[in-house]
């Protein structure tokens, strides 16, 4: 493994300072990771903002299609993680996901001139796959950035990053919607596929990631073979259900079950932006060693469920109970998500052969992406369809798949 000496400064007691030091890192290095994130993800959380109304309103597309698009690119990129590890571990990381950025950008641009379903299906698998490439080139990037817990703190500090970055862009994406107009829609997305542009160049700064696979070595499914890794892949893709809770469930459960109004739909997922902007380089100590961070996943199955429980109480409520109550579930919510994913890094990063880093987190990515591809089909039919009893469900799968996680990691040991 490689080592660069970072060194993380400890949280201030300031909020202020807190979001300074997740925006802003004392190591050169890492400032050019924050740098590159922030910007990646600034241009990520417009597009996002503005996507399905784009298309839907302004394309012309119906909402079924644009999911059934979203929907076949997410399986099809899925199919790269693997290959593009291989890529990384035989070539290097840092050069080829220079390059996937590039690659997304300019294909991001076409959507500008998309007006039917079947060049959006193209451009959406496209982008996907190329995107799938790119995060696993990424996430072998930072694997090789130093080990234990260092890594992880990293690691932390770019999901900081990103959601400070994608709140920004959300709130310029919001003057996009209130012109709602074409021209406005397309700045958004011309302006999306620049910040991958200046990403690509920003990443090109990073210290220089050697290859870890001779290039006469063939191709192996090396990560895929590992069953106690691949078991560990998918409990992380079930506990990953919480994240499709936040964008799908919730919503709609306070629209539909509660007294709450419409707009405490933002307040709730502003508490969790910025508790985790605050707070998840602090929730990354001690999270180095595999069993501890199997501990914190654990700890946050038991949280989510915590506040599975509460979201379900929130519904025939008076309007003030309600949004007490959804408040107290997502700060319960986003300490699970703090802690969860700290022990998701630990375990994804330390149970991988250090040989082959950029296969295993090809491989480990393969849950979340399972997760988002059919999360939304999970936890619409047990909460919205079945309600509290399916709320109640949702609690026992977190604390069961948090347990599993322990065990399992518990017969393991730690490899890098």
């Amino acid at each position: 493994m490689i080592s660069y000496g970072f060194v993380m400064p400890e949280p201030k007691h300031s909020p202020l300072q807190r979001l300074k030091k997740a925006a802003i890192p004392a190591d050169p290095a890492l400032r050019v990771l924050s740098l590159a994130t922030l910007i990646n993800t600034f241009g990520n959380g417009l597009f996002m903002t503005i996507e399905v109304l784009y298309f839907t309103l302004h394309v012309g597309l119906s909402a079924a299609s644009v999911a059934l698009g979203l929907g076949v690119a997410g399986g099809v990129s899925m199919l790269f993680s693997v290959p593009a590890g291989h890529l990384a571990d035989r070539y290097g990381p840092r050069d080829i996901a220079s390059f996937a950025y590039i690659m997304e950008g300019l294909l991001l641009i076409g959507f500008i001139f998309v007006n039917s379903f079947m060049p959006f299906l193209i451009l959406s698998v496209l982008i996907g796959a190329i995107g799938a490439v790119g995060q696993t080139l990424r996430m072998a990037t930072i694997a090789s950035f130093g080990v234990g817990e260092e890594r992880v703190r990293i690691r932390a500090y770019t999901r900081a990053v990103t959601n400070l970055g994608i709140a920004m862009g959300t709130v310029l994406a919001g003057i996009a919607l209130a012109v709602n107009t074409n021209t406005s829609y397309n700045t958004m997305l011309i302006i999306d596929a620049t910040t991958y542009i200046v990403t690509a160049f920003v990443w090109r700064r990073l210290p220089y990631v050697a290859p870890t696979v001779s290039k006469g070595e063939p191709f192996s499914f090396v990560a895929l073979k590992d069953k106690k890794f691949m078991g560990a892949t998918f409990l992380n893709g079930v506990m990953s259900l919480h994240f499709v809770l936040q964008n799908v469930a919730i919503p709609l459960w306070v629209v539909n079950e509660t007294n709450a109004p419409r707009w405490w739909i933002a307040v709730i997922l502003l508490v969790n932006t910025v508790a985790v902007i605050l707070f998840q380089v602090r929730a990354s100590r001690g999270a180095g060693d595999i069993q501890n961070g199997a501990r914190k996943f654990e700890r946050a199955g038991f949280y989510v469920a915590i506040s599975c429980i509460l979201y379900a109480l929130s519904a025939g409520v008076s309007t003030i109970a309600a949004c007490i109550l959804l408040v107290a579930a997502m700060g319960v919510h986003v300490a699970g998500e703090l802690v969860g994913s700290v022990g998701s890094w630990s375990i994804g990063f330390g149970m991988a052969d250090p040989k082959y880093q950029g296969q295993y987190q090809g491989a480990y990515s393969l849950g979340w992406g399972i997760g988002g591809t059919f999360g939304p089909t999970i936890v619409t039919a047990l909460a919205i369809t079945m309600g509290r009893v399916g709320w109640l469900i949702l609690a026992g799968i977190f604390i069961v798949t948090g347990m599993l996680m322990r065990r399992l990691v518990s017969t393991s040991e730690q490899r890098s």
